[in-house]
């Protein structure tokens, strides 16, 4: 006799399990991150540190909580600096923050970048960072990449241009 009380109950424990499993079905939009501010650190002869300001916007509802974050940057299709940082950030539903990090650079990526100038006068400069945001608790790494360009655009007037892809 003591199964026909659980047998009444298992649907509607069932049907709770599954509404609150709905609400984790959600797709949640990957996090977007923006290059804001670049500035020289620390200047070696084989190395070279920056720092540097980037910009979290959370487009979802829920608050996300940054545990870490490794990326890279590419000036004109080459590598120029790379960094990690496990700094915590916590980025509130729909909100944005900054998050102030460093990266660093070899001699032979600024070499590099120093002779492709000369072949790009009068032209943008190109960005494209991208990488992986660690979130607290999360079994994964959200990847993130964004591109931009700096300088006069291709109309003449000086600006920067982004175009986010994630």
């Amino acid at each position: 006799m003591p199964e026909k009380p659980f047998l009444l109950l298992l649907p509607f424990m069932l049907l709770a399990l599954l509404s609150g499993c709905a609400g984790m079905g959600q797709k949640q939009e990957p996090p977007k991150v923006n290059l804001v501010n670049l500035r020289v650190v620390d200047m070696q002869l084989f190395e070279q540190r920056y720092g540097l300001t980037l910009r979290v916007v959370n487009p979802n509802q829920s608050a996300l909580t940054i545990e870490g974050i490794s990326f890279e940057i590419e000036l004109n299709e080459q590598e120029f600096a790379y960094g990690v940082s496990r700094q915590a950030l916590t980025v509130p539903g729909f909100c944005e923050a900054t998050l102030e990090v460093e990266v660093i650079s070899t001699l032979f990526n600024v070499v590099n970048q120093l002779q492709n100038l000369e072949s790009r006068t009068g032209k943008p400069l190109q960005y494209r960072i991208h990488g992986k945001i660690g979130i607290a608790g999360g079994l994964f790494s959200i990847p993130f990449e964004n591109e931009g360009q700096i300088g006069p655009s291709p109309t003449g007037s000086p600006g920067s241009e982004n175009s986010q892809k994630i």
